[in-house]
């Protein structure tokens, strides 16, 4: 597979204000404005409706629905630059992004785009749902996540990925999250999978139980071991897995009165920073574990942000970014 760094195009990709703000925001024509001075968070209008956001280096993919995928570079992510622009024939709506492709689900199954060539392959679900909910992907595997349950694909040659197992999940999966050799499967009608994904196994090893409620919309797994899961209307739970093969319950944090869709957090063990979102703004909530005690602090609300549709992620370079429909992509520094 081709490096993207090293093509040519991988040279080019290489606490709240007063309402005037946010009238002076949405009437804004430029591209890019700032709202708020700490963090500094700007917005780039995208032209079609922006429905997911995925991060590699300083690459930035935008699934605009019917108007196909776009790739920005972001080495200054205040001043997003358009690096490429592909047209689907068919709506687009979840990411996943490596060096040289990009994964993109449509209105049924996926497709796998090269670049820079720009060829092109068909993925297919392999259960009988075409529903695509989730993708991700690691230096191995493609996991699609569909309605009834989790395909995964082999990516280790150029081309094709090839189809490689079948995971069958009730539930309706609606996130995946990768941690070591663990797969975290967000389900919307009963809770969170933990599955070893080593070669030749794929069985359940444990179930983070949310208490009384079992609804999930989404998860992330920190670096640190942290699993962050975004429950809707229950707001955010977080579980910290001090091995890897014990998951147990530490804390939990979120608006309960607000529906919240989406989660990101930073790297750490001590610290995390993590990122929530709900149909009109990005909650930034601190966690504190030291000895055991863990805690949660408020460092910001962005009530003023429109349009949220529901995905949020943290690229490497200490920015947030967010899929917010048609307000396009808001940009956080972290």
């Amino acid at each position: 597979m081709v490096d993207l760094t090293k093509t040519g195009i991988g040279k080019k990709i290489a606490g709240t204000r007063a309402a005037a703000t946010l009238a002076v925001l949405l009437a804004a024509t430029s591209v890019t404005c700032d709202l708020f001075s700490n963090p500094r968070t700007s917005r780039y209008q995208t032209s079609g409706a922006a429905l997911d956001v995925a991060v590699r280096n300083d690459t930035l993919a935008v699934a605009q629905g019917d108007s196909g995928l776009l790739l920005l570079d972001i080495s200054d992510p205040k001043s997003p630059r358009e690096i490429r622009r592909l047209v689907l024939f068919s709506r687009c709506g979840n990411l996943a992004l490596g060096d040289s492709v990009v994964y993109v689900s449509v209105s049924s199954g996926a497709y796998a785009y090269f670049l820079p060539s720009g060829g092109r392959s068909r993925l297919d679900p392999q259960g009988d749902s075409q529903a695509v909910t989730a993708l991700l992907k690691d230096s191995a595997r493609l996991f699609m996540a569909a309605a009834d349950g989790v395909s995964i694909f082999d990516i280790t040659s150029p081309g094709v990925p090839i189809p490689a197992g079948f995971i069958p999940l009730a539930g309706y999966p609606t996130g995946l999250a990768r941690r070591d050799s663990r797969l975290f499967v967000s389900l919307r009608d009963w809770g969170v999978r933990v599955l070893n994904i080593l070669p030749g196994d794929s069985f359940v090893l444990d179930t983070l139980q949310l208490g009384k409620h079992n609804r999930a919309e989404g998860v992330t797994m920190s670096a640190g071991g942290y699993c962050i899961i975004s429950q809707g209307d229950s707001g955010i739970v977080v579980y910290y897995s001090p091995t890897a093969d014990t998951v147990r319950y530490e804390a939990a944090a979120g608006d309960k009165n607000t529906a919240t869709y989406a989660a990101a957090a930073t790297d750490g063990v001590q610290e995390v920073s993590i990122y929530s979102a709900d149909s009109c703004s990005v909650a930034v909530n601190k966690l504190t574990n030291r000895r055991g005690d863990v805690s949660f602090s408020g460092e910001a609300d962005f009530v003023q942000f429109t349009g949220f549709s529901r995905r949020i992620c943290r690229g490497g370079n200490g920015y947030v970014y967010t899929a917010s429909g048609d307000a396009g992509v808001y940009i956080i520094r972290e």
